[in-house]
């Protein structure tokens, strides 16, 4: 997937219909709804609908054949190297290689790196009895708490962009003043990718752009990697860096300079980089998160998205350590983590309306990825194909006053979705168009078939990440 995000356009769908002053955003959701009503049509094999505004043409490479043709050249791949005769003559080696081969088998890892992969990947818990060595040198802290014996909760301010992505800042590097840099904190990925100086591609241009020759405290390993994501595929080195987060030093860090951008998404996107918060062994390296956990940075193994539906500087934020629980109503609700790979927990039911859609059950139950890089809700194409019967969505919204709830039940409990928070509409020059934010996305066994819980979902119900407990938490956002 996700190896990153679903990276798409999702607009502000708390009221009925909206008319946004940027024209640029404006096209964009435009697209979407476009792209949206099309997939649809197709999946209930629809003759007629109508677009609306102009078709903009690639803005939006939003479908599953892509990711689909990197796996079936990655295992193609495989195959080859197995077939291979001793004898024969020796296999040209990529230049760039695929990061899902096991980073920890060609990276350097320290061997505080390789215990993260102990015990099936989990992390031993901190005992914070240990005398915590920190390395904060009593520097300002803007926001962040030391609470209990060294430990720390730092508070992470986001961005809504547009209900598109939620941005916040990272430093990377020792340059001050040229360090800070905007980025998507994604749970549906396991790598830290920033802009490269050396990267010329467009969406690198609009970004800001990591310079290791201005950081005294860059530490070269010089590997080249490629990522494939949902949305597009970058290239670059993974090198070694001091990383902070609202003032959590984090030293000699991996992550990846990115080189080359490949990807509308990339170019069209606000960002300067992405912080994956998956588990590490999507890629074989710790994730930044890994490295505040067993550098005893935080008081609790945990991190929290609390999202607002509200755009721009509202009241979202990340917190690591933590969470903010005026933020939400009612208790915590935990889920166990199915597989330490993605964030996922299992529902044995999805309702429309009161009606039980048969997609999941008791003994066949589902994967849920709770993943903070996607946008949309995504499921397998003839789960979604069956849940938008069920809905049908008129493109211009005349029945939307009277659509079901969409429910996810999951280990007992009701996560409802009305109408206004799962579907998208928009107006232009008097036109309304609705969409549903429901995508097929189709992934193969080991990690696949699954349902992908994106903002649409967390923005309702904020999101708890427990890498001590291996388990998601999720309560209601008093936002809504």
């Amino acid at each position: 997937m996700l190896l990153f995000l679903v990276l798409v356009f999702f607009g502000n769908a708390r009221e009925y219909s909206i008319e946004l002053k940027s024209q640029q955003t404006q096209q964009h959701l435009i697209e979407l709804v476009n792209l949206l009503q099309h997939s649809h049509a197709q999946l209930l094999e629809l003759q007629h609908y109508e677009r609306i505004g102009q078709d903009l043409q690639g803005l939006l490479k939003f479908e599953t054949v892509f990711l689909e043709k990197q796996i079936k050249k990655k295992q193609l791949k495989h195959q080859k190297h197995h077939n291979k005769k001793e004898g024969k003559q020796k296999k040209r080696q990529p230049k760039y290689m695929v990061v899902n081969e096991a980073l920890m088998d060609v990276i350097p890892l320290t061997h505080e790196e390789m215990d993260v992969f102990q015990n099936s990947g989990t992390l031993t818990p901190i005992d914070f009895a240990i005398e915590q060595q920190m390395e904060h040198q009593g520097q300002k802290l803007v926001s962040t708490e030391r609470i209990q014996g060294g430990a720390y909760v730092a508070d992470v301010p986001l961005t809504n962009i547009a209900n598109t992505m939620f941005i916040g800042e990272l430093q990377v590097g020792s340059a001050k003043g040229k360090n800070t840099f905007d980025v998507i904190f994604d749970t549906g990925s396991a790598l830290t990718c920033i802009a490269s100086e050396q990267c010329k591609d467009i969406g690198c241009q609009k970004s800001k752009r990591y310079n290791r020759a201005e950081s005294k405290s860059f530490n070269e390993i010089g590997k080249q990697v490629e990522i494939v994501f949902g949305s597009g595929t970058l290239k670059g080195l993974i090198n070694r860096e001091q990383i902070s987060v609202d003032g959590l030093n984090l030293k000699d860090a991996l992550f990846i300079e990115v080189t080359q951008q490949i990807g509308d998404a990339f170019h069209e996107g606000e960002f300067d980089g992405i912080v994956g918060l998956g588990y590490p062994h999507m890629t074989g390296v710790p994730t930044l998160f890994d490295y505040m956990m067993k550098q005893h940075k935080l008081h609790q193994n945990v991190f929290t998205f609390h999202l607002n539906r509200a755009t721009g500087n509202s009241g979202s934020q990340l917190v690591f350590g933590g969470s903010d629980d005026s933020q939400i109503k009612g208790q915590w609700i935990y889920h166990n983590v199915h597989d330490q790979f993605y964030w996922s927990i299992m529902a044995e039911e999805i309702r429309v309306g009161n009606k039980n859609t048969g997609i999941c059950s008791h003994q066949h139950k589902c994967k849920m990825v709770v993943d903070t890089g996607t946008t949309l809700l995504t499921g397998p194409t003839k789960d979604v194909r069956t849940l938008l019967s069920m809905i049908r969505v008129e493109p211009k919204c005349q029945n939307f006053p009277n659509m079901p709830d969409i429910t996810f039940v999951i280990d007992g409990k009701n996560y409802v979705l009305q109408p206004k928070e799962y579907i998208l509409t928009i107006t232009q020059a008097g036109i309304v168009g609705c969409a549903g934010t429901i995508f097929p996305l189709d992934l193969p066994p080991k990690q696949g078939p699954l349902w992908i819980l994106g903002d649409v979902f967390i923005t309702k119900y904020s999101a708890k990440f427990d890498r001590e407990k291996n388990r998601v938490g999720l309560a209601l956002n008093k936002n809504v």
